[in-house]
């Protein structure tokens, strides 16, 4: 009996009960449907988080230390690290009062210099940035982060009006595009931006700063930077060899890994998870197929009396055990594919349709089909004739 054959002889089989069939392969459809759906929820959850750390800057990278730094520190990294593009000093992250006549909010400052700006690409949607004597001559002037805009002034121009931060006058000179929310849940748009000279004295009390924030040419040459930035304070500061940094360097790429990290581990586990299913679908079907042995016994019989081989009976039930376990596999392909669409959408993530992931869970559960249905498919060859014959 050749292949094709069989495939009819077991579609016929499967075909005279549909609902069992359709019941047998609800736990394989159900299965897949769920590694489809973990599989590709997680690498959009990697592109996603990929996205949110680069808000960071692709090419950033921060110093933090205990001991404040000064503006010469500022200019002396410039000047003695080869790979820096942009650097700016970073003052004030804490929330403060910010009010427009009747309106008041909590909001966070930042004292920073036109760098910033550059190293998030971050544009202005009115208004401009700061310019060089303001920075120097410590003017209150603030640009606004799109969520402090909104509350503040609706979706009106705010450039040229006065706010009160901490009761301290400052000028509207610009707002700035919609940035989103930081790997954290963070909104960064929720951000009053001032001069980092005027956010030191105005707000802070203070010249010094503890945060130096930073960006090379290219991706490449992150950790390079991050090594010279290193080896030059260590040099200022006299620490010596052996001795522990009283500072941080802290890149997007170390974030990054620790994110990718993080979103590979919680998808392998949710794909494990998802995988029981289909072991749940396998054991369905070996149970069906016992069934399906015990009440064709006397069919059984009948073929092997006319000639059919122990191989032939084997392959018919085996294929009858894949046919169902693979057109379960293809539904739940389906059933996968249309969820994670339908997720995707709703929380705003990039859909990533996945050949591979799609392939390794179609023969996943061919393989289901084979492992489960192995034993009732030999226990069907290994009947006697002459049993079978006399069984009712």
């Amino acid at each position: 009996m050749n292949i094709r054959n069989l495939l009819v002889t077991a579609l016929r089989s499967l075909g005279k009960n549909k609902m069992r069939s359709a019941l047998t392969s609800l736990g394989i459809i159900i299965g897949v449907a769920s590694v489809i759906m973990m599989v590709g929820i997680g690498n959009s959850a990697r592109v996603a988080v990929r996205d949110k750390v680069y808000t960071y800057g692709a090419n950033a990278m921060s110093i933090n230390s205990e001991r404040p730094f000064t503006e010469k520190d500022l200019e002396r990294l410039r000047h003695t690290t080869s790979y820096l593009k942009y650097i700016t000093p970073m003052i004030g992250r804490r929330a403060v009062n910010v009010k427009y006549e009747n309106r008041n909010i909590e909001s966070r400052i930042r004292g920073v210099n036109n760098d910033f700006f550059r190293i998030q690409e971050w544009p202005v949607t009115y208004g401009r940035y700061f310019t060089e004597m303001e920075i120097l001559s410590y003017e209150k002037v603030a640009i606004l982060g799109d969520s402090a805009r909104i509350s503040l002034f609706g979706n009106s121009n705010p450039v040229g009006r006065i706010i009160l931060v901490n009761n301290v006058p400052f000028q509207v000179i610009g707002s700035l595009s919609e940035l989103g929310q930081a790997f954290s849940g963070r909104d960064q748009d929720n951000v009053v931006i001032m001069p980092f000279t005027t956010a030191g004295i105005k707000i802070e009390g203070r010249r010094d700063f503890n945060e130096i924030f930073a960006s090379t040419h290219s991706e490449d040459l992150v950790e390079k930077t991050a090594d010279e930035i290193r080896r030059s304070l260590r040099a200022e500061r006299s620490i010596p060899p052996g001795q522990p940094d009283d500072f941080t360097v802290k890149t997007s790429r170390e974030k990054l890994e620790m994110a990718e990290y993080i979103s590979k581990t919680l998808a392998i586990l949710l794909a494990g998870i998802a995988s029981i299913s289909l072991i749940v679908g396998g054991i369905g079907i070996m149970n069906i197929m016992l069934v399906s042995v015990s009440e064709r016994t006397r069919e059984i019989g009948i073929r092997m009396a006319i000639g059919a081989r122990k191989g032939d009976i084997l392959l018919q039930f085996l294929i009858e055990a894949v046919t169902l376990s693979a057109g379960g596999g293809v539904a739940g392909i389906t059933l996968g594919l249309i969820i994670y669409l339908i997720i995707t959408i709703a929380v705003g993530w990039p859909f990533l349709f996945s050949l591979f992931s799609i392939a390794i869970s179609f023969l996943f559960s061919g393989a289901v089909g084979i492992f489960f249905g192995y034993y009732p498919a030999r226990k069907a060859s290994s009947l006697k004739p002459i049993d079978a014959l006399r069984y009712e």
